[in-house]
């Protein structure tokens, strides 16, 4: 954990993996629903390298909700607002205020305001 930042009002829910060599910047506000997985650490696609380690830092922004297993891999970073839904993973940054879902994760739509109806 030497190298995981996290603010204020975070929540964590029960049976989270971090791997934290590259890095966690987890901002204020944010939600992580249980058995999230956030992972800091790839390895070389080269087989003769393979054992070789690219450290790359996860950055999840404020008010950032995270649902239930979801895994965001090295080098992410999540936009402010932003909902990741359960079961995703996460391979590519998700700009700020948006839902992200599926395997790999892909921006689905933008977060709905309370003004606004709708469901998730």
């Amino acid at each position: 954990g030497r190298n995981i930042h996290i603010g204020k009002n975070v929540f964590i829910n029960a049976g989270c993996k971090f791997q934290d060599q590259g890095g966690i910047y987890i901002e204020d506000g944010v939600l992580i629903g249980h058995n999230a997985v956030l992972a800091t650490i790839n390895h070389m696609e080269d087989p003769e390298k393979r054992a070789g380690m690219i450290f790359q830092p996860i950055h999840i922004e404020k008010n950032v909700w995270l649902g239930a297993n979801v895994t965001v891999l090295p080098g992410v970073t999540i936009g402010e607002g932003s909902i990741i839904a359960a079961g995703a993973v996460v391979t590519k940054d998700v700009p700020a205020n948006m839902v992200a879902a599926g395997v790999p994760a892909k921006v689905i739509r933008k977060v709905k305001k309370d003004t606004e109806k709708g469901e998730i």
